[in-house]
């Protein structure tokens, strides 16, 4: 069937409210900033990206930043660039008895609209961190979380996980997961314990892979520090003791890989033990302190080097990171731009950048 992307229905137990609503009656749907880092998964990243592009929110901007990967992973993330621009499905849609033919209805093989989607290659790898950060300065939606380039977004993630954000409910949601190999087998459900400061960040770090929150967080709070082993980790405990709202969405919408058997890169052993043991200390911190009020923030938890969060995306953290990471290529595909890819461009020989008048906004931003 043709696939279909729902644009005027809320979410399943939503609520349209007034002033979120437009003059078609339709709820608002804030842009959603999807980073997507990638080092090396050539095998994983092209499903990874058919599960935001089948998302059923209707408004996602997709950021792939690739860490100058030596695998095939460039290549695979251009031939998705092209199928986006033109590639096709069809399915049985009428037996013909006279000509003993079956007739077959052809349909673009993904959404025609509602994707934004950017492509970032880096010339040297900096690191996962960094890769981040990288991602997050090109982001310009309202709402942002990041995706390991193995893992799957369930269809409804987004669209369950918005929902608190635009009932200001929440400032930062999560959901529960299944944990799957390479063949995409269920090796366990990960369910979540419902939140709080205790269950989230004083026990153990129970709350940050299935994830939505608020871009303005970065604002207020800073990126990812690059210094830290544990990067999610630090930078959610920050947003916590600040005075963010946190909200468990006890639903499963997200799929994480094992990394058993392909111990690499963040999973490697000796960074992998880094990492647990940095988590260690912080979580013996937050037994230490007392989080802001929630929706209350704790001013010595800002970060006066980031951007207010009234600047524009070419703000001064946009330029530094373009500045600490540059990038050798970079693709902007709209619904409008789609033609380029469609007319065989961009092959999976490396190409140069685009070029960009010094005018253009998508310039300054690196």
């Amino acid at each position: 069937m043709t696939p279909t992307i729902h644009t005027g229905a809320a979410a399943p137990g939503g609520s349209c409210q007034s002033d979120r609503t437009g003059r078609t009656g339709r709820p608002h749907r804030p842009l959603i900033s999807v980073v997507v880092p990638s080092y090396n998964h050539g095998r994983y990243i092209g499903a990874c990206l058919d599960s935001l592009m089948f998302q059923d929110y209707p408004n996602l901007e997709i950021v792939i930043t690739d860490d100058a990967s030596t695998d095939d992973s460039v290549a695979v993330i251009r031939r998705f660039l092209r199928d986006v621009a033109g590639a096709t499905a069809s399915y049985a849609c009428r037996y013909d008895a006279e000509a003993d033919a079956i007739e077959r209805a052809v349909h673009p093989r993904y959404a025609r609209t509602g994707r934004r989607i950017v492509f970032l290659r880096a010339g040297a790898n900096s690191g996962s961190t960094a890769n981040y950060n990288r991602g997050l300065a090109h982001c310009t939606g309202e709402y942002c979380t990041f995706v390991p380039a193995d893992d799957i977004c369930h269809p409804q993630l987004f669209s369950t996980l918005a929902q608190p954000l635009m009932d200001d409910a929440a400032d930062f949601a999560y959901a529960d997961m299944f944990v799957v190999d390479d063949d995409m087998r269920i090796l366990r459900e990960f369910r979540l314990p419902e939140h709080s400061f205790d269950a989230s960040f004083r026990s153990w770090y129970l709350c940050g892979v299935a994830k939505l929150y608020r871009r303005a967080l970065h604002d207020r709070f800073g990126p990812f520090d690059e210094t830290a082993d544990a990067d999610d980790h630090e930078c959610f405990l920050r947003f916590a003791l600040g005075g963010a709202r946190f909200a468990h969405v006890p639903r499963t919408l997200y799929s994480v890989r094992s990394h058993e058997g392909r111990e690499n890169g963040l999973h490697a052993p000796g960074r992998f033990a880094r990492l647990l043991e940095h988590s260690k200390r912080l979580v013996l911190m937050a037994r230490e302190r007392e989080p802001a009020q929630p929706g209350v923030w704790r001013e010595e938890m800002v970060r006066h080097d980031a951007p207010g969060a009234g600047d524009a995306p070419e703000s001064r953290a946009a330029q530094a990171s373009a500045e600490r990471h540059p990038i050798i290529e970079r693709v902007v595909l709209t619904d409008e731009e789609r033609s380029f890819f469609a007319e065989g461009n961009a092959g999976d020989a490396p190409s140069p950048p685009l070029p960009l008048s010094d005018d253009d906004p998508e310039a300054r931003r690196g």
